[in-house]
């Protein structure tokens, strides 16, 4: 779930007390259920990735997605730069090299002929980022620094999301798999395991520094990211952090953002308050509109960590991640058993080694102890070592 998200939730009356408490659903104006939600920016000189959908009730189980919709980049020429839609409510743009003179908008036409807009704006040029370092923190995680410089008559606000990869490996081993053309248990050949995969998770935090207390337009070290002692850190790790710079009033718009979302669950937070972007209805001022399109450049870094850098000894998988607490010793059967080769036909159960001493007997567990995949993907990522 994305931050505006977790905001238009939040804002459509996401507000629950514990124990005895009776819920509380508060009396919430239908213009605040069917907010259109703008989640993106321009990229100037790469693919464009815009995400539409409209804000929920504490009733709706999925997000309602703005699928059909006509969208489109325009600069100040009225130049045109359309955006595809796959999947339904994610919009993507050709890879552009925007003219950096000009200022551009997001235009948005949805299914029902509603026009959005957003205000124009010129390109804000974004500064490599210099260095990704890491240290391990007291208790055995690890803490991500990052540090950026740019000119000094350039933009002073700085916004980061990432990327986390990491690997590990299913409770139980599969050597053996089922083959249901011949209805037998055979030899796993390695091309199709299932024991090591690797999972990667996007960020969903407001991640923001700048440096106008600096006299420099510099951040050394800046503590970007820490992770705790968990699964990620047990086998190899691996963090892609983007990086755009920005004006002050696109800083000041996620910060009151950040301050609405992070804050969610206890009696004392504050009521979220109506964010402010700079998208608009055309037919309608006082519509609201969730959401703010800056144009920018991109940069961005990659960090890996190999697993043999990290504190040994590591504990095994199963004591290691609570995904597999519930993964019991597997229960020895026979190979041809017809009661355990329908299980193995209909997904219930995964053979995953004979027994040394008597072949014809197999131990087998469920699914979730032994197929990585329903976790990860077992094709290892290009960048991965």
């Amino acid at each position: 779930m994305t931050r505006l998200y977790l905001y238009a939730l939040r804002l459509s009356g996401l507000l629950a007390l514990g124990g005895c408490v009776d819920r509380y659903t508060p009396d919430v104006a239908p213009t605040d259920r069917s907010s259109l939600v703008v989640d993106g920016f321009i990229n100037a000189q790469g693919s464009s990735v815009i995400k539409l959908s409209r804000s929920f009730s504490v009733n709706t189980k999925s997000t309602p997605v703005e699928a059909k919709a006509q969208v489109f980049i325009q600069d100040d020429a009225g130049r045109r730069y359309g955006l595809a839609e796959n999947p339904a409510g994610t919009y993507t743009s050709a890879t552009n090299a925007l003219d950096p003179s000009r200022q551009y908008q997001l235009r948005i036409t949805t299914s029902l002929g509603r026009e959005y807009a957003s205000d124009l704006a010129p390109v804000v040029s974004t500064p490599p980022i210099d260095t990704l370092t890491w240290q391990l923190t007291t208790v055995g995680g690890i803490q991500l620094y990052l540090t950026t410089h740019g000119a000094g008559l350039a933009a002073r606000y700085y916004r980061w999301d990432y990327e986390e990869t990491y690997q590990f490996t299913a409770a139980f081993q599969s050597a053996l798999e089922y083959m249901a053309s011949t209805n037998t248990v055979v030899s796993r050949p390695p091309e199709r395991q299932i024991y090591t995969c690797w999972r990667t998770e996007a960020s969903t935090q407001i991640l923001q520094g700048n440096t106008v207390q600096l006299s420099q337009n510099t951040l050394t070290d800046f503590p970007l990211l820490n992770v705790p002692p968990d699964m990620r850190l047990h086998l190899g790790y691996s963090v892609l952090v983007r990086q755009v710079a920005e004006d002050q009033t696109e800083y000041d718009y996620w910060e009151r953002l950040r301050k609405n979302t992070e804050a969610l669950g206890t009696v004392n937070d504050p009521l979220p308050g109506r964010v402010t972007g700079n998208v608009h209805a055309l037919a309608d001022a006082s519509e609201a509109v969730l959401g703010y399109v800056g144009v920018h450049t991109v940069t961005e870094k990659r960090l890996f960590i190999d697993g043999a850098q990290f504190p040994t000894p590591r504990p095994s998988s199963v004591l290691y991640n609570a995904f597999y607490a519930s993964c019991e010793p597997a229960q020895s059967v026979g190979d041809t058993d017809p009661f355990y080769l329908q299980q193995f036909r209909a997904g219930f159960l995964i053979p995953i080694k004979r027994n040394d001493m008597t072949p014809s007997l197999i131990t087998v567990s469920t699914p979730a102890c032994v197929d990585c995949r329903l976790r990860g993907t077992n094709v290892k990522p290009s960048y991965w070592p």
